[in-house]
């Protein structure tokens, strides 16, 4: 799954898979100010042309720019076009209309759903309405990062509601160390691992590359006590059914059938005209 806070990743999915073979990638789009903030026809568009996630905004957020003085930018990297961030709640706590709508896609869709850098006043809200719309796929984003910083009772709260923890490397990792592993390992204990995910959260040149990044992070777990069977359903089955991998369609091979093509047909440029 590809992620990225300045624009939709679905057509670099679909281009990815033309040219590695055999390997599944998926794309989405993060609602940041790059694609119109909370945008219904930029998640339209994402979700009709094959996107599976939409996350809620990150860098940008609201919440985000509280904790970290201004949007674009963390506590190692600065950037963006500044101002107080996006919102999705109203002065009456309640969810802004063009939220409302961008929920009802992600149902029609069977999309997955991230609640990002959102407060934990927001995510909760946020959470709530998906269950009662239905949603089956609530990813709730690296829980124990900076932003959100979620506490374990409303941790439990969202997983009531049928949100899905996802923690991330760069969260225990040596560059940041915002949690430890104990707390994830308390967490994932509390919850239990069938209502867990593992990622990498990485992909940055500061980071390690993401497979190495994912197996540091689950052998980590693993000598914290975490199950390896455990490590297996928070990095393998878990987001493979909220993908829905194994039902996905195949790619239509239309390289080879291009070719086909272009090979039967005779060559039509047209040479230098005949002086004689």
């Amino acid at each position: 799954m590809l992620k990225c806070h300045h624009e939709s990743t679905v057509s670099r999915a679909y281009l990815i898979q033309r040219v590695v073979p055999g390997m599944r990638v998926f794309g989405g789009v993060v609602l940041n100010s790059y694609v119109g903030g909370i945008n219904p026809a930029a998640v339209e568009a994402a979700l009709r042309l094959g996107g599976k996630e939409v996350w809620m905004p990150t860098i940008e957020a609201g919440y985000h720019a509280e904790v970290h003085g201004g949007t674009g930018g963390n506590d190692a990297q600065k950037g963006g076009r500044g101002g107080e961030g996006i919102w999705v709640l109203d002065r009456e706590d309640k969810l802004k209309p063009e939220v409302a709508e961008v929920l009802e896609l992600v149902a029609q869709h069977d999309a997955i759903l991230d609640t990002c850098h959102l407060s934990p006043r927001e995510i909760v809200v946020l959470v709530r309405a998906a269950h009662d719309l239905g949603i089956q796929k609530v990813v709730v984003t690296h829980p124990f990062f900076k932003v959100p910083s979620l506490d374990l009772p409303t941790l439990e709260e969202v997983v009531r509601l049928g949100g899905m923890p996802e923690y991330g490397y760069c969260t225990i990792s040596p560059a940041w160390q915002y949690a430890s592993p104990d707390k994830m390992v308390q967490a994932i204990k509390r919850v239990g691992a069938s209502r867990c995910l593992l990622v990498s959260d990485t992909g940055q040149r500061h980071n390690p590359l993401p497979s190495e990044a994912l197996r540091i992070f689950a052998q980590t777990l693993f000598e914290r006590g975490i199950a390896e069977e455990d490590t297996h359903i928070m990095i393998r089955r878990n987001p493979n059914d909220l993908l829905n991998v194994d039902a996905a369609p195949e790619l239509p091979d239309d390289v080879t059938a291009t070719w086909a093509v272009a090979l039967a047909e005779p060559c039509r440029h047209a040479g230098p005209p005949d002086a004689t």
